[in-house]
């Protein structure tokens, strides 16, 4: 038999599909993923076309097992991206609108238009927004592997530095991942009224050089 290959490389429009998919088994209970389908199909479709993007996606044997996608912060207003693709979000938020107009509403105000706590992210920072792989994926490396790709291919861009937010509360696992990935704890801040986050960083030129 043929020898296991895994790789990660740019993300293409054909991966999008199966990136939704791993959106969906890695983050169930995530208000995105409550969104339906149809509007993470959008969003990815947004950050592969968008050029300050970097996206990656993790191949064992071809099939694409997990993703990381984030954007150079000099274009990384969700607001900006938002605006660009509106006419396509305003169509993929209808389902999730009808079923709780309310809750997702305000979410998504909060999403893309709230300027309520400014979080300190270098200028010169790429902002990790998301990292998902299979669930029967865990423990094999990939993750580390995508994260690693996405810093690489951030310095290509230009970024001296990888930021990311994560949960600050009950995340004990992420956080124990970044930091033995070599990011530090930058700033803790609220999200909304009740949500305590953690603004974590890298500085690529310590660990590319």
């Amino acid at each position: 038999m043929p020898a296991a290959v895994r790789s990660c490389t740019p993300a293409k429009q054909g991966d999008v599909q199966r990136v939704v998919d791993i959106h969906v088994a890695a983050f169930p209970d995530f208000f995105l993923t409550s969104l339906g389908p149809m509007f993470l199909r959008t969003m990815y479709r947004a950050f592969l076309v968008n050029k300050g993007s970097v996206f990656i996606v993790a191949r064992f044997n071809h099939d694409i097992q997990g993703f990381a996608v984030g954007v150079l912060k000099t274009s990384s207003k969700d607001r900006a991206l938002a605006l660009r693709h509106l006419p396509q979000f305003l169509v993929s938020v209808i389902p999730g609108l009808i079923r709780n107009p309310l809750k997702v509403s305000r979410r998504i105000a909060s999403q893309f238009f709230d300027v309520g706590d400014q979080i300190k992210i270098p200028d010169d920072a790429a902002v990790l927004r998301s990292i998902g792989i299979l669930p029967d994926a865990r423990g094999t490396g990939i993750a580390s592997d995508l994260l690693r790709e996405f810093e690489r291919f951030s310095l290509i861009k230009g970024a001296r530095s990888v930021a990311l937010t994560t949960d600050a509360l009950d995340n004990d696992r992420a956080i124990t991942f970044y930091r033995k990935n070599g990011y530090e704890i930058a700033q803790e801040f609220m999200q909304g009224e009740s949500r305590q986050m953690l603004l974590m960083l890298k500085d690529l030129d310590k660990n590319f050089s």
